[in-house]
């Protein structure tokens, strides 16, 4: 067959969902970038369940950032991770969500008392701040004023 001819396989059409690992590289680079003298460390551990994905440590100061992908309005949030987050409502704790929909990608970032919310409604929740990368500054901005 011809190039041109050629049968696509239908899985082949379909984008490929991003992991939440991928999108902490893409803002791990975005951090190096634009704050090269912040901190982020991803914490991988099973011990404490609803810990936060990273720990942050910018200007003197520390915050938790929790991943998520999502491709609908529905947010995956654990019992756990809504508990932790309750429990340090009062704290700079976060939840960032990467948007992959037919429009493109965009970032949403919830402080962590609205994150009951996000679990109930979803997406439709209004967030602190929404970007669209590679415009990142405003992000950082609100994660560390």
């Amino acid at each position: 067959l011809l190039p041109w001819n050629e049968k696509i396989a239908p899985s082949k059409l379909r984008k490929k969902r991003k992991s939440e690992s991928q999108f902490w590289n893409q803002l791990k680079r975005a951090i190096k970038k634009h704050h090269p003298s912040w901190n982020p460390i991803r914490l991988e551990s099973t011990a404490s369940l609803g810990l936060p994905d990273v720990l942050v440590a910018a200007n003197g100061n520390f915050a938790m950032w929790e991943l998520k992908v999502c491709t609908a309005n529905s947010v995956r949030i654990s019992a756990h991770q809504i508990a932790f987050a309750e429990t340090h409502s009062q704290y700079p704790v976060w939840m960032i969500i990467c948007c992959n929909t037919s429009k493109g990608e965009t970032i949403r970032a919830y402080h962590a008392r609205d994150i009951m919310a996000v679990a109930e409604i979803g997406l439709r929740h209004p967030p602190q701040i929404e970007v669209t990368p590679p415009d990142w500054l405003p992000l950082f901005n609100l994660l560390f004023p």
